[in-house]
């Protein structure tokens, strides 16, 4: 379905919906699940025309990105570890990977939430274990918005100075050919994302925060 929604873009470019489709699109990134929303940005990126709808769809992105975020820093808020422990089975997050965003709070502080962003490690964890009280909830949320601003805008822009030659491709060997490799794409990275957090988990064993 999110391959047939990329390669309808071009033609939705004016519509409210792709704004309300890239805002749940990053939500769901958000939420550690393998999608991706990166791709998604690019392509709506592509499909802007002008600085100002793509600076509108980048703060669509961030939009959704900050509410899938603040989901979790609510649950780690409630929940504490056990649900963090919850989270760290459904996400096949490693314990290399728990430890690692651990180590970037130690050093970066709150810095962690905009460095989680563009390092996907850390950013499964980043705001459930920020909920379990590492750092306080005015200091996330700047951080948070920081983050989610500078990661949708990027990937936005870089969608944006490949608008042309998306759009030569598109005219050039149709849409069909483009909603195929996107799907193929698609497919693969969510593949590969699967076997390298599996691979990770059996390498250093599943992320266990402490009781």
């Amino acid at each position: 379905m999110e391959a047939l929604l990329v390669g309808w873009l071009p033609a939705a470019g004016h519509g409210v919906l792709l704004h309300v489709l890239v805002g749940v699109a990053t939500l769901i990134d958000a939420t550690g699940l393998p999608i991706p929303g990166r791709l998604l940005l690019v392509a709506a990126g592509a499909s802007a025309g002008d600085p100002v709808r793509a600076a509108t769809l980048a703060a669509a992105g961030a939009v959704g990105a900050l509410a899938g975020d603040h989901l979790w820093y609510a649950a780690g808020r409630v929940g504490g570890h056990r649900l963090l422990r919850a989270y760290c089975r459904l996400s096949l997050g490693s314990g290399r990977c728990l430890s690692r965003t651990r180590e970037h709070f130690e050093r970066f502080g709150p810095l962690t939430i905009v460095i989680g962003r563009f390092v996907a490690g850390v950013r499964i964890f980043a705001s459930p274990l920020a909920g379990t009280g590492v750092i306080s909830y005015p200091r996330y949320l700047a951080f948070d918005v920081l983050g989610a601003i500078l990661w949708a805008s990027t990937f936005v822009a870089l969608g944006y100075v490949l608008g042309d030659r998306w759009r030569a491709v598109v005219e050039r060997v149709g849409m069909g050919p483009v909603i195929v490799a996107t799907v193929g794409l698609v497919l693969l990275g969510t593949a590969t994302t699967v076997a390298i957090r599996l691979w990770r988990r059996r390498r250093h064993g599943p992320a266990r925060p402490p009781r």
